[in-house]
């Protein structure tokens, strides 16, 4: 499970209208980070990483694709993903979204599928609380994440969660502070950790694109 820790909300508002829009629209954008972090590891070998993004979306259904260079030990140096969802909200303010990714390898040639259900729901006007559960198709593992945000103004947010990304692996946790410098720009720093593994820092800038009309 790639449970990246980042604040739903501050990234909700960088997304283009693709998340909600009736009609078919368009969105992407890139993120420029010094780590990339996953699971409270690094999967950059400590080095920064870029990560473009493009997502078209109607009626809830959406599809996307996410890439990111990487180092592992199989000499891999770049890594794909294509997600296929649907994500919407309750009257009573629940936000939902079930989706499925297929990630790619440039070396291996590997393919790694993962189904995950997630939930958003506002605590306060200011504070809110997720939840993850995903199933690792290829492993035949669950793992499972739960976070909190709270927003302390417009522009800034904290925000921090927990989990597992398998039943054999470690527990990771993260917490970070976002801020949105304009509504398709923002900065983020975060720290990960594992209970077996050193706490890891990396800061990051994204910029959004697209169409963001309702």
């Amino acid at each position: 499970m790639k449970s990246i820790v980042a604040s739903t909300a501050l990234i909700a508002s960088l997304l283009p209208s693709t998340v909600r829009a009736e009609r078919l629209s368009f969105g992407g954008g890139v993120t420029v980070t010094s780590d990339s972090l996953v699971d409270g590891l690094s999967e950059s070998g400590n080095s920064p990483a870029i990560q473009p993004y493009l997502e078209i979306a109607k009626d809830g259904f959406y599809a996307g694709l996410w890439a990111t260079n990487l180092k592992d030990d199989a000499g891999n140096r770049a890594e794909l993903d294509l997600t296929l969802g649907y994500r919407g909200e309750t009257g009573s303010g629940i936000e939902y979204d079930l989706g499925y990714t297929q990630s790619f390898y440039d070396k291996t040639n590997a393919a790694s599928s993962e189904l995950a259900l997630s939930l958003g729901a506002p605590v306060t006007d200011r504070l809110s609380v997720s939840g993850e559960v995903s199933y690792d198709l290829s492993e035949k593992t669950f793992g499972e994440s739960l976070g909190a945000e709270f927003a302390l103004t417009d522009a800034w947010t904290v925000y921090a969660d927990f989990g597992r990304a398998d039943p054999s692996s470690s527990v990771n946790w993260g917490a970070g502070v976002a801020y949105a410098i304009d509504d398709r720009t923002s900065v983020d720093l975060a720290i990960q950790d594992t209970t077996s593994t050193t706490p890891l820092v990396a800061l990051s800038l994204t910029y959004a694109v697209g169409d963001r009309s309702e």
